[in-house]
């Protein structure tokens, strides 16, 4: 490279301009550099400000479904064992009303086999349809299988006896109504079971015998 074009005298004056800066004229470039990355600046804080308020409405939204939910357990819960607990009160009368049941329908029976006793019979049913409607409104339900085959869990054999023209291990007669509240079991009823023919029964309790 040559020597004039080193030496900065023999530079063109519009270049040397360009170049050559004051002091004052490089500090008015920096300040201006400055502003100019101010608004940069700015939105990049309102929207990291924007990003933040959008979480923490996301968490308070959560946070408040969740405690709705909450509520509505709650809720259905305290329905549930206010419920069981009205079960659990009744089936405690319930059992307590069941011999009052059976001693009124022996009394109906009674008042029924007597002569002159159809005057009380009548009132005596009178009285009991009004109870049985009135437990039957309350969830009560008898166990009255006047047949068919005998089911251990809601019956109860009082004995197997003989008989011709009933199946064996079916029901003859109904000896005590039983009752459950709510499909839950008060008291099984006491049947009669069929063993089956006389001729069979026999024949097969000799056979047990040997």
């Amino acid at each position: 490279m040559s020597k004039n074009s080193d030496n900065p005298e023999n530079q063109n004056p519009e270049e040397q301009s360009e170049e050559v800066k004051t002091p004052e004229e490089a500090s008015q470039e920096q300040e201006q550099a400055v502003h100019s990355t101010e608004p940069d600046a700015e939105i990049s804080g309102l929207l990291k400000k924007l990003d933040e308020a959008t979480a923490e409405i996301s968490e308070q939204k959560e946070r408040y479904l969740r405690t709705v939910a909450d509520l509505e357990n709650y809720r259905k819960r305290a329905v549930r064992e206010k419920d069981e607990a009205r079960r659990q009160a009744n089936c405690g009368l319930m059992e307590d009303l069941l011999p009052i049941l059976d001693n009124f329908r022996l009394g109906l029976k009674s008042a029924e086999s007597h002569e002159g006793g159809a005057v009380f019979a009548e009132g005596f049913r009178m009285i009991l349809g009004q109870m049985e409607s009135t437990l039957r409104q309350n969830g009560l339900e008898e166990i009255n299988p006047e047949k068919g085959p005998f089911d251990p869990n809601f019956h109860e054999a009082v004995a197997h006896v003989p008989h011709d023209e009933v199946a064996d291990g079916e029901i003859i007669e109904v000896h005590r109504i039983g009752y459950k509240l709510h499909e839950r079991l008060l008291r099984p009823a006491s049947v009669l079971i069929s063993s089956g023919p006389a001729e069979v029964a026999a024949e097969t309790s000799e056979a047990e015998e040997k």
